[in-house]
């Protein structure tokens, strides 16, 4: 993909990384119940307390939401080590959240500029949005209608309605 196309993707990427990368423990139907059961009250509103929650009753957890805990942890470390570098040289004052530093690092992407590892974390995690817009849109707008977009609020609305859902949003959708 060109890299001006790459710019444009990251910027939509960005919009929509909290509800891919940054909250699928969130989604999964395990966790919607540990966090109705441990943390009532508390929105999903993508400010990060539902979250805070989750992880202080880590031990109190089911075993299917710490696995999918562990796995968005894991994901976004590994974008933290392969980018450390270069969001400390090209996005310093950017803010954290919302993905604003996945839109900073992807307006370098295909420049000569990132380092490898993080040319290629990003890109995954792009590749990985775009593979969610391309197989959800058209169900999200069916059946997530009025449902106000970030926090991870449209990929929790998706997940609800997952035996509605095709097979290729419903793949989408799932951890890898």
């Amino acid at each position: 993909m060109p890299a001006r196309s790459r710019s444009t993707v990251a910027a939509r990427a960005a919009l929509l990384v909290v509800t891919v990368l940054a909250r699928p423990a969130l989604a999964e139907a395990p966790c919607l119940e540990d966090a109705a059961r441990l943390c009532p009250g508390i929105p999903a509103a993508g400010d990060g307390r539902l979250w805070a929650c989750l992880q202080r009753n880590s031990v109190r957890l089911s075993s299917a939401c710490v696995q999918n805990v562990q796995w968005v942890q894991a994901r976004a470390r590994e974008l933290r080590v392969d980018c450390a570098n270069d969001i400390y040289r090209f996005c310093p004052y950017v803010a954290i959240g919302q993905g604003r530093v996945l839109q900073c690092l992807g307006a370098h992407l295909g420049q000569r500029e990132l380092s490898a590892a993080c040319e290629e974390g990003v890109t995954r995690v792009i590749d990985r949005t775009q593979e969610l817009v391309d197989a959800c849109s058209d169900e999200a707008a069916r059946f997530c209608e009025g449902v106000q977009p970030g926090g991870g609020r449209v990929f929790l609305c998706l997940r609800a309605q997952s035996e509605r859902l095709s097979t290729r949003c419903r793949r989408a959708l799932e951890p890898r």
